[in-house]
């Protein structure tokens, strides 16, 4: 990318599919290593070779200048435990958010494997907040705008309050009361599992045919984004 000494290095949080390359720039004397607080914590803990430990750490916001560019880092907590960066270079009109949208595709499984679904529905207003024309998310080598980052917003969304609607609008007794004539009712376990598969399957019935020729990968991921969007809705959501 660059003929220029490397300076610098940015963490965009703490797991290893990003930073398990780090350990390539080693040898590179006064290299800093720029993280959230909560990411080094981790990987002190974690004593993985392949992710060396930064040494530039900040809990919310820092602001990074060289070679005359300012780079704005920014902490959220939508998808990994440890913290995320939003990475901003406004002269360039420049965002970088990795693990939340990959461009002409629907998320990774369940929603990026987010840690926190709540904060994940909070993540596209938050980087439509931004004046960019580039959008980075981190996989599939795939370059984005603005439109892509809408687009991800309008599928979440659509998956979530699919998701609460469905959920809600079921008659669980009957569902509930319906499996017992066959499996008995001795397996609680079991019949809350057929009253959550029927959530998740009449979900996917629905939202299938309005996203499969949208967004790529919607055949293999809108299983696990329905359960990540029922789990939520079940467990931690207002009526």
């Amino acid at each position: 990318m660059t003929d220029k000494p490397i300076k610098m290095l940015v963490y965009s949080h703490a797991h290893k599919d990003h930073i398990g390359g780090s350990a390539a720039f080693k040898n590179i004397k006064s290299l800093q290593i720029v993280a959230l607080d909560t990411v080094s914590d981790f990987l002190k803990e974690m004593k993985d070779p392949n992710r060396l430990l930064p040494n530039v750490t900040f809990k919310t916001e820092k602001t990074l200048t060289l070679g005359g560019q300012t780079v704005e880092l920014t902490r959220h907590d939508y998808h990994s435990s440890e913290g995320d960066l939003f990475i901003y270079i406004p002269q360039a009109k420049f965002l970088m958010a990795v693990d939340c949208v990959t461009p002409g595709y629907a998320p990774f499984q369940g929603f990026d494997i987010t840690a926190n679904f709540h904060e994940y529905l909070k993540v596209f207003d938050q980087l439509l907040a931004y004046s960019f024309d580039t959008f980075v998310g981190g996989h599939l080598t795939s370059i984005g705008t603005k439109e892509d980052v809408e687009m991800t917003k309008e599928f979440t969304m659509d998956v979530y309050n699919t998701v609460k609607r469905v959920h809600n609008n079921m008659d669980q007794a009957a569902v509930t009361g319906e499996a017992a004539k066959t499996i008995g009712t001795d397996n609680e376990f079991l019949l809350f599992k057929v009253l959550l598969d029927k959530a998740t399957n009449d979900s996917v019935k629905e939202l299938q045919p309005r996203w499969i020729n949208r967004l790529a990968g919607v055949d293999v991921w809108l299983p696990s984004h329905v359960r990540t969007a029922l789990i939520y809705v079940r467990w931690d959501d207002k009526e």
